[in-house]
């Protein structure tokens, strides 16, 4: 994989797990706008969603890393960096959804939670 790639999959990957952070933030500061019971169980279901992703983030984050140390162009090789570029871009799909659940959370007028998603 040139070098290139590999930046650019793990600028993602960074992006990304910033990304969920922010949104986890949003929705402590939603939390304490509006503890209805109505949002907390909303709220619930989506700190669910969040932590998923901490753990699927996690699993491609050490993916990439024991990718990184093959040095091979072979058939495995290239079916795992396909693999974990298929996860990054349905991870990026998640986390859009995500934001988009997010949209309509109480804020107090601060900045959105992200400028979006690159590429």
């Amino acid at each position: 994989m040139s070098r290139e790639k590999k930046s650019e999959l793990l600028r993602m990957l960074e992006f990304l797990k910033q990304e969920n952070i922010l949104l986890k933030q949003r929705l402590m500061e939603a939390l304490q706008l509006d503890s209805s019971r109505q949002f907390l169980e909303r709220a619930e279901s989506l700190q669910q969603q969040f932590l998923q992703n901490d753990q699927a983030l996690a699993l491609m984050h050490h993916d990439l890393v024991m990718l990184y140390q093959k040095h091979s162009d072979g058939k495995s090789y290239l079916l795992q960096r396909e693999g974990l570029e298929s996860d990054l871009g349905k991870m990026k799909e998640e986390i859009g959804h995500l934001r988009m659940q997010c949209a309509d959370l109480p804020n107090s007028g601060g900045a959105p939670a992200s400028y979006g998603l690159p590429g």
